[in-house]
C-alpha cells in the first residue's frame, strides 16, 4: 500500500490550506537522491522563517553520502538506524543559544522549530519526505557536524529524501508508520484564560 493513502485519512478544515494536512513524517523512503537544487531550495525556504529580532538562529549541517553520511549515520540511535539511513539526505540540527555578545537568546528553539517547518512543508510541496528525530545521541552531533558547543544546542536529527510505500522499510516499522491525527483545538487554544 502506497503512502498516498495515508496522507488522505486526515481530516481537516475546508478552509485550512492542504499543504497542513498533507505534510507528515513518514519513515519509508526510497533511494533516490536529491539534487543539488532540490536541497538548495529547502534550505532557502528554511532561511526565511521568522526569528525573533531577525537572528535566525538556526543551523542546519546536512550530509548525503561519503565519509560525512557514515559520521552522521553513527549519530542515530538503533530504533532510527533502521529507516534513516536509507533517506537520501541526513540533516543534523542546532539552535545557537548565545549572541555575539554572550548573552542568551531566549527564543532559539522556538525560532528553530519555525525555520524546521518551513523546511518541512517545501519538502512535502516539492513531492519529498521529512522526518524529524529526537533519537539521536546529542553530544556526538557536535563532533560529526564540527559544531561549537559553546555557541550551539544540538536540537535534532531529520531525514529527507523521496517518499517510498511500505515495502521500502521493515514490516514491524511499517506497522506504526501512519499520519497522526492532533489534539482538539480546543484543547490548545483557549480565549482570554488557560484556567476559567
Amino acid at each position: 500500500m502506497g503512502e498516498t493513502n495515508f496522507r488522505n485519512a486526515r481530516v481537516a478544515s475546508d478552509l485550512l490550506d492542504r499543504m497542513f494536512v498533507e505534510r507528515w513524517s513518514s519513515k519509508a523512503f526510497t533511494d533516490d537522491r536529491l539534487s543539488e537544487q532540490q536541497i538548495d531550495v529547502l534550505f532557502e525556504a528554511a532561511h526565511w522563517a521568522p526569528s525573533s529580532s531577525n537572528r535566525q538562529p538556526w543551523l542546519f549541517v546536512y550530509a548525503t553520502d561519503g565519509p560525512d553520511r557514515v559520521r552522521f549515520n553513527s549519530v542515530l540511535n538503533e530504533g532510527n538506524t533502521l529507516w534513516a539511513t536509507r533517506a537520501s539526505m541526513l540533516v543534523l540540527v542546532f539552535a545557537r543559544v548565545v549572541d555575539e555578545e554572550g548573552s542568551s537568546i531566549r527564543t532559539a528553539h522556538f525560532d528553530t522549530g519555525a525555520a524546521w517547518m518551513s523546511l518541512a512543508l517545501q519538502a512535502n510541496r516539492m513531492g519529498l519526505n521529512t522526518r524529524a528525530m529526537g533519537g539521536i545521541d546529542l553530544d556526538a552531533a557536535y563532533t560529526a557536524a564540527g559544531v561549537p558547543r559553546e555557541e550551539f544546542q544540538t536540537i535534532c536529527a531529520i531525514a529527507v529524501g523521496v517518499p517510498g510505500t511500505l515495502d521500502d522499510i521493515d514490516p514491524d516499522i511499517a506497522k506504526g508508520n501512519i499520519a497522526n491525527d492532533r489534539n482538539p483545538i480546543n484543547e490548545i487554544a483557549f480565549p482570554g484564560s488557560y484556567l476559567e
